[in-house]
């Protein structure tokens, strides 16, 4: 009888165990499944597409690696053009989000109004490039003033620096957090004790501020240029032909225009990759980041 009740209870407790393992499984099944149909199916078809021929892939798919050899051999400049953009505006980040961020953490008594201004990028892409091609018009507030000291407004409107510095914009709330968040890691007897060994404001910045937040520099300039990558209206609406040349919206060209949907899903699967790289580098740095 004891032995029956020992196995019993043994089994029992079997049971339990199976159980416990098996909650967080059917606790995490919705967010697989949603995941696996919004997602990884989407992708894999996508991914399937990029290697067909035009619009093949919805009637009789031809599969060709076609639409790969001429990105990488005559489409070059569509990932130079994405990436220079991408590159230039997170310089623009770094020289704004910097004093935004020591703002935000130091200097308590601008802090309201430095959230204040990082809520307006928080609109989207589109307002703001819609919003400075009305201020860069000619018969604009601002465009009057530059007539009124001999520039042309219309040099500004369409321009590559205007691109970047709305990219810029549309992605400066990213770095502000990320170097504020390095920023309130660092005691600020430090900065005290190189104001009274004799280090100027600049100094203070060069050899103490800026290296012990590279972490939240670095990350903050990973995940901005990772954003601007697949950024597609700001360079359709501010940019000139040149700037218009980046894989955002060439892939609209393609699929939505000229329906070759075989080369935008290629173009798509390349800009994804790019962008994971990218990701997956800031998210690998920051890890080890707050490790440390």
């Amino acid at each position: 009888m004891a032995t029956a009740e020992a196995i019993r209870a043994t089994e029992v407790r079997a049971e339990g165990m199976a159980r416990q393992r098996a909650m967080p499984w059917l606790l995490v099944l919705p967010a697989l499944g949603v995941t696996s149909l919004f997602l990884v199916v989407p992708l894999v078809y996508l991914v399937v597409m990029s290697f067909t021929n035009g619009s093949s892939f919805l009637f009789k798919p031809v599969y060709t690696l076609e639409n790969y050899r001429v990105i990488f051999s005559e489409q070059t400049f569509l990932i130079t053009t994405t990436v220079i953009q991408a590159a230039g505006s997170v310089v623009i980040d770094l020289l704004l989000g910097f004093p935004f961020a020591y703002l935000l953490v130091r200097r308590v008594r601008y802090r309201d109004l430095v959230r204040a201004f990082m809520a307006f990028p928080l609109f989207g892409p589109l307002y703001l490039a819609f919003g400075l091609r009305f201020i860069l018009l000619p018969n604009a507030t601002f465009g009057h003033f530059l007539q009124s000291i001999g520039l042309n407004p219309v040099n500004f409107l369409y321009s590559t620096p205007t691109v970047m510095f709305a990219l810029a914009i549309g992605t400066l709330p990213f770095m502000v957090v990320n170097i504020a968040t390095s920023l309130q890691n660092v005691d600020r007897t430090l900065e005290e004790a190189a104001a009274a060994l004799g280090a100027n404001g600049w100094q203070t910045f060069v050899r103490v501020l800026l290296p012990l937040t590279r972490a939240g520099l670095l990350s903050g300039s990973l995940m901005c240029f990772g954003w601007n990558l697949g950024v597609y209206v700001t360079p359709l609406i501010l940019g000139t032909t040149a700037d218009q040349r980046v894989l955002s919206v060439s892939m609209y060209i393609q699929g939505v225009v000229n329906t070759n949907y075989g080369m935008a899903a290629a173009q798509g699967i390349v800009l994804m990759l790019m962008a994971t790289v990218v990701t997956y580098v800031s998210l690998r740095y920051s890890r080890g980041a707050l490790a440390q």
